[in-house]
């Protein structure tokens, strides 16, 4: 069983991931709708639009999918402070021997 942050945590991915889809294939459709580079008008003459409108609309929204999804995972912060720092870094002197020549 998951713990309840981890079903959050999949549940922003997962609504974020759907927006992304739609906004792919909103994206797509007015690719088409506006006949960008010729894509409406190769559609329209094509013996088969079904299957190239599939394969242009999957790959919009696995592309925008992805990348909101991705979006909203990079901005996940954790805000468990592990030192007494504030999560931020601290430089850590280190010595160093050199020899001369």
């Amino acid at each position: 069983m998951t713990q309840r942050s981890d079903r959050r945590v999949i549940r922003l991915l997962a609504w974020n991931a759907a927006a992304g889809a739609a906004l792919g294939i909103l994206f797509a459709a007015f690719l088409v709708f506006w006949d960008v580079a010729g894509i409406g008008t190769l559609l329209a003459r094509s013996e088969a639009p079904l299957p190239a409108l599939a394969l242009l609309f999957a790959g919009f929204a696995v592309t925008f999918g992805g990348a909101v999804c991705g979006t909203a995972l990079m901005s996940l912060t954790d805000d468990r402070d592990d030192d007494d720092h504030g999560g931020r870094l601290q430089p850590i002197p280190v010595p160093v021997r050199v020899r001369r020549k």
